[in-house]
């Protein structure tokens, strides 16, 4: 494998412009339904404003949250669930650096903001499939 190519990748080389996301007032529910048909494992949580936070909601929040108390996932709000606000990536980020941050902050799952626009999603899958990608060249 060469290493520089793998090192010259930035976040919007690899993120999933596919992005899964749900209005704050949507149900548990939903959220899940729009996870399962983007083959998600998080939705982002839309913005009230502009000058609010996006916010995420994943499959492990909802084991942890909802279905471990025992809630219903037809009434439990995203709102009440969602962790916000979240760390961002630029999209001209370089993968080490990412795969830095994940590693450091513990985080699976980061927007990408261009211009204060949500372009991308990447996740921890993302990076490890840029890794195998690269490896197999």
């Amino acid at each position: 494998m060469e290493h520089h190519r793998l090192y010259s990748l930035r976040a919007r080389d690899i993120m999933n412009r596919n992005i899964a996301l749900v209005s704050p007032l949507a149900t548990v529910q939903e959220a899940v339904e729009r996870m399962m048909q983007c083959g998600c494992q998080a939705v982002l949580v839309d913005r009230a404003d502009e000058d609010d936070a996006y916010g995420i909601l994943t499959y492990q929040e909802i084991i942890y949250r909802v279905l471990s108390k025992s809630l219903a996932p037809t009434r439990a709000r995203v709102s009440d669930f969602r962790i916000k606000p979240l760390i961002v990536i630029n999209p001209n980020l370089r993968l080490p650096f990412i795969a830095q941050l994940f590693a450091n902050t513990g985080i699976q799952n980061a927007p990408v903001i261009e211009e204060h626009k949500l372009v991308g999603l990447i996740s921890s899958a993302e990076l490890v499939q840029a890794l195998m990608a690269e490896d197999k060249e």
